[in-house]
Formats: C-alpha cells, structure tokens, sequence
C-alpha cells in the first residue's frame, strides 16, 4: 500500500515549471521540463531527509534523543505493554468498538483523499493556501511511504498478531524470504506505516493553520488516536508507533519549511481525449 502513496504523489504532482504561461507551450514542455523538476526535486528532498542525521543541530537533539530513548525503553517492553493494552480493551467495550475506525484516519486512501480534499476546496474557493496544503500533503506522504518502507524491509520485525503476541526480528536480508507470499502483514511492523501516514498530514496540517488553535490540537489528536489504535488491533508494538509517528512529525515538518513559499498552481488540462493535471510555477 505504500507504493500507492508513492504512484499517488507522481500522478497528482505531474506538473510543469515554466515561466511561459500560454497552454499551448505547456502541453509542449510537459515531457521533458516537468518530470526532470520533479524526480530532481523529489530526490534532493530524498537526500536531505536520509542525511539529516549527519547534519543534526542540538534543537534536533532535544527531540530525537527523549524520542529514541522512549523507544528503546518500549523496545524493552513491548510484549508487555501489548499484554496491558489487551487487558484494558477486554474490560473497556469502548476501545474494541472504535479502534477499528480511528485506525481508519492512517490508512492511505484516507490521508489521500483529504490532501485531495485540500487542494481540491483551495480550486474551488481560489484559496490558494488550501490548494499548497493539499500538495504539500502528498509529498509528505510520499516521503513517509518511502521510509517507512525500507524500515519494514530491513528490521522484519513480527507483528504481534502473529506468534501470539511475542516479539521476533527478521533482519535483512533475511526479510527478502520472510516477505514473499502472504507473510509480509507479518513481518513489516518496524515502524508503524499508520502513525508516519497520520503523523506527516497532520503536521503539514498543524504547521499550515497554526494561527487557528483548534487545527493543530485536532490534528496532533487524531494521529496520536491513530498510533495508539495501531497497539489495539493487533497490528504494531509501542515502539513501533513511538518511532513511527515521529518520523511522521519529522517529515512532515520538513515539507513545510521546505516547500511552503514556493508559488505553486495546479489546474486541470484537456490534450485530445485526455485531462491532465498541469502545475505551473511561477517564478
């Protein structure tokens, strides 16, 4: 599911760069100019979120090292903390009841579908804060989806659905066999894919309206809802969703510094029978 983030992000943002702002010339250049932009700056972005750990500054420390700490601390005792959570959930009928639809909020359809719901009520009401959050959404997502997938492919960490509840790491490259055929729902909890794909919108969403308190507060609210439903459904340990919502908040903090003033506008195109998304920039 996390190529579909990937496949998302490239359709919606195929898009074109160019001074020249007459269609004919854009259908022109689409091929050659709005490809190159976006795979080199997709991959530049790529580069900086994988290097910044080389790069990082002592504000950075002050939230990666509480951050690793915990982690390692529910490492520790994962299979604990699951037991209790699962104790709570047979004695509160509550959490057994929602938790299958606030886990909904991580799903990549729905952080998809609001991004497009952004961008798409920013075209309507010529909003064009609306219409950046919308963008800025997907390339988080497309990011997250990115890292989040080599993090299962090297840790093949056991979900604790599977084994009855007991914690077991299949490392690379031994992950090559444990993903084939049906197992990979069973070794792919390292980090939480739900809680990086909750955490990166809703941070793009709390950075974007920051001004209105409410946003950020409902925003953080549903991600962390969403983490923590990822321990009730069986599907990820503690340290799973510490670690994955933090990247969540890593990248998504990052898209905003580093794409929120650039001049984007997206408008559907018709070329023969078929419609386009166009996106210009303006320089």
């Amino acid at each position: 599911m996390n190529k579909l983030i990937v496949i998302f992000f490239l359709i919606f943002s195929q898009s074109v760069f160019s001074q020249n702002l007459n269609p004919v010339k854009i259908h022109e250049d689409i091929s050659a100019t709005s490809k190159t932009w976006l795979v080199k700056g997709f991959y530049k972005d790529e580069i900086k979120l994988w290097s910044s750990p080389l790069r990082i500054t002592g504000k950075r420390l002050c939230f990666w090292v509480p951050v690793i700490g915990a982690t390692m601390i529910a490492m520790a005792n994962d299979e604990k903390i699951y037991s209790n959570f699962k104790q709570y959930e047979s004695k509160h009928e509550w959490v057994s009841k929602y938790s299958p639809k606030v886990t909904q909020g991580g799903e990549n359809h729905t952080v998809l579908a609001v991004s497009g719901l952004f961008y798409l009520g920013g075209l309507i009401f010529n909003d064009d804060k609306s219409m950046q959050t919308g963008i800025l959404g997907v390339e988080a997502l497309g990011h997250a989806g990115l890292i989040v997938t080599v993090g299962k492919l090297i840790t093949g960490r056991q979900r604790p659905s599977y084994g009855k509840g007991k914690d077991y790491w299949h490392w690379f490259p031994s992950t090559l066999n444990e993903f084939g055929n049906d197992s990979q729902s069973k070794y792919d909890a390292f980090p939480s894919g739900h809680s990086i794909a909750a955490w990166s919108l809703a941070t793009v969403l709390a950075k974007q309206y920051q001004s209105t308190v409410v946003v950020p507060i409902l925003a953080y609210a549903v991600a962390t809802g969403v983490a923590l439903s990822r321990i009730t459904q069986d599907a990820h340990w503690m340290s799973d969703v510490i670690i994955g919502s933090a990247l969540g908040y890593t990248i998504g903090n990052f898209v905003v510094k580093e794409r929120k003033n650039t001049h984007w506008t997206l408008f559907p195109t018709a070329s023969n029978k078929n419609v386009e998304l166009t996106s210009l920039y303006k320089f």
